[in-house]
């Protein structure tokens, strides 16, 4: 069904007068073929160049063009301060943004909306879906910058699905503003695209993506510093997986896994020093490790999926019958290696066995012992 909106798209400035007038009458135009009531929001850091007054003047036979300025402080904060603004003293239902310098096309401003209106929450301008391109008059090396970039963030931050997060041409609902506003303050360049559409992701927003052509701009210079943007992303990037690792399921088996690698461990060098073949006394150091893993698995690592009462006895053998495969591969790579290699560098293979056998366990305990439940 359809709803009409108020949309407010945040356009930030920092000497863009030669940019912004031409772009604020390409979006009229664009603007007028959608459904919904579209208003623009010149965010200006005080360009030096007079961009602002600029607006001001253009803004006397255009009521739905608004001006905010503020001091400079990197294109996160102007961002954050349009979102912002156009929630609080705008009624905004949609926010969109744009870069001012002509490089993202204005035509395309009614397919953003188009995907919001079929129940999308976050659309992305992509360069990297069919339909979309970067110059081709950029270097080889530029390329390959934005191309693996964009990779990185992509496989790095485990959403595959979504192919360009550091553009800048988008549309939202404002709730993802209200929600996520407090923490977005820590970010103030241009890392602040893919922390915002990152954390709504991570609040369940659906995304779509509309592909277009990204144009090189024509006036003025680009503002982003390489050296700068590659150590925030990389950065970024690291402390959101680490953080994953530190709280997440996975991260608490690592640990778990690690208590259990020392039991395991401490077993198996005890058997050889006794005289066990290092195939039996990791067996045995297997199972004790098992133990030890079912009773804090279930304890820490599953515990909102925590196992009580008789099901804990149950799963316990189970959980025995799921971990066997560990044994046997752990068993299996030691027997293979010390028959080809000799006994002497049996502990490189027992390390081989461990790390198969931790991949195996993790697909076994979350999927079959400490499973969701289902939600009809």
């Amino acid at each position: 069904m359809y709803i009409h909106m108020q949309v407010v798209l945040v356009i930030p400035t920092y000497n863009e007068r030669e940019n912004i007038l031409k772009l604020l009458d390409a979006l009229k135009v664009s603007s007028s073929k959608s459904k919904h009531t579209v208003k623009y929001l010149v965010v200006d850091d005080t360009s030096p160049d007079d961009t602002a007054q600029a607006v001001k003047k253009y803004m006397k036979t255009s009521p739905n063009v608004s001006l905010i300025v503020g001091k400079k402080e990197g294109l996160g904060k102007a961002l954050l301060r349009g979102m912002k603004y156009a929630v609080e003293y705008m009624n905004s239902d949609i926010v969109m943004q744009i870069d001012a310098d002509l490089s993202h096309d204005p035509s395309k401003l009614p397919l953003f909306l188009d995907k919001i209106d079929q129940g999308y929450d976050f659309v992305v301008g992509s360069r990297y879906i069919p339909g979309g391109s970067i110059p081709n008059n950029w270097g080889l090396h530029r390329k390959i910058f934005s191309i693996v970039a964009n990779l990185f963030v992509r496989f790095g931050l485990g959403h595959p699905r979504v192919h360009d997060w550091t553009g800048g041409y988008r549309a939202y609902r404002k709730k993802y503003v209200t929600l996520l506003q407090n923490e977005m303050t820590q970010y103030s360049g241009y890392v602040f695209q893919i922390a915002f559409l990152h954390k709504a992701i991570k609040k369940g927003a659906k995304v779509a993506e509309v592909p277009f052509h990204f144009t090189d701009r024509q006036y003025g210079i680009s503002k982003i510093y390489a050296t700068e943007y590659i150590k925030h992303v990389i950065g970024y990037v690291i402390s959101e997986r680490w953080q994953w690792l530190l709280h997440g399921s996975f991260g608490r088996f690592l640990v778990v896994g690690s208590i259990g690698f020392i039991i395991n461990t401490s077993l198996l060098l005890a058997g050889v020093k006794f005289g066990l073949h290092p195939s039996i006394s990791a067996a045995i150091g297997a199972e004790c490790a098992i133990i030890s893993n079912f009773i804090l698995n279930n304890a820490w690592t599953f515990k909102e999926r925590k196992i009580t009462g008789v099901g804990k006895i149950i799963k316990f053998l189970q959980f025995n019958l799921t971990s066997v495969g560990a044994i046997i591969i752990q068993s299996t790579t030691i027997w293979i290696g010390t028959t080809l290699f000799g006994l002497s560098i049996y502990f490189l293979f027992y390390l081989c066995g461990v790390g198969i056998g931790l991949i195996w366990n993790y697909i076994m305990y979350s999927r079959v012992i400490w499973k969701k439940e289902s939600v009809a």
